[in-house]
């Protein structure tokens, strides 16, 4: 568990099976201000808190996922995050804390209330739409400042977070790859066979941000 979040801080190959690359349009927005702006995914609003949206996608053995998240706008006043869901059996509808049953990979910026740099790697398990519980302590895995002292707000549209995540469904265990430090992943367990997964899901707090690029395979082996 503590990979796992020491990974999800700087969060959150080829290989063999392509499943699709698309344009997004498989998306529905349940919350937000979410619309196709040059080809991605854009949640507009810097005020919309718990804003998500989700596509249908049966998920099963192992599974890879890659896109990238450019910032549009929100955090001038050190608050916001974004997150990726995986494993949704019943995606929300509309606003909500949750998401079905699912898990949460979380980053979040909000150093008035975690003091420090405020940035933070999380992890929830959603077992219904308005129930979703952090699987550890809340500030125990801090993005350390040296990672953010060149962070500069009005350059960050210029830059594209890269994700990376390796899923094995039948085990629970998951890698995701570091973005800055090359052929480097975290490898992590959330405890068991990962069941129902129908949807994924993407979702901001009081944060625009633009998801892009997606890649969707399934990998001979993990």
């Amino acid at each position: 568990m503590k990979r796992l979040i020491v990974l999800l801080c700087i969060l959150f190959v080829i290989v063999p099976a392509f499943v699709f690359s698309q344009s997004m349009d498989g998306w529905t927005a349940a919350y937000g201000d979410w619309k196709m702006v040059g080809g991605r995914l854009v949640q507009s609003s810097t005020k919309a808190g718990m804003a998500q949206a989700h596509m249908r996608l049966p998920q099963s053995g192992i599974m890879q996922f890659e896109f990238d998240v450019k910032y549009v706008d929100g955090g001038q006043d050190m608050f916001g995050a974004f997150g990726f869901h995986i494993g949704i059996d019943n995606a929300a509808r509309g606003k909500s804390w949750g998401n079905g049953k699912s898990f949460l990979l979380w980053l979040t910026l909000d150093p008035k209330f975690y003091g420090g740099s405020g940035v933070y790697g999380q992890a929830y398990y959603s077992s219904a739409h308005s129930v979703m519980d952090m699987i550890h302590r809340p500030t125990a895995y801090q993005l350390p400042m040296e990672r953010l002292k060149d962070i500069n707000l009005d350059r960050m549209a210029q830059y594209a977070l890269k994700v990376k995540a390796r899923i094995n469904y039948n085990t629970g265990e998951v890698k995701v790859w570091d973005p800055v430090i090359p052929n480097f992943y975290y490898r992590f367990s959330v405890g068991g066979p990962i069941r129902g997964g129908n949807y994924i899901a993407v979702r901001t707090n009081s944060l625009a941000a633009s998801f892009g690029n997606f890649r969707i395979t399934k990998p001979s082996s993990f």
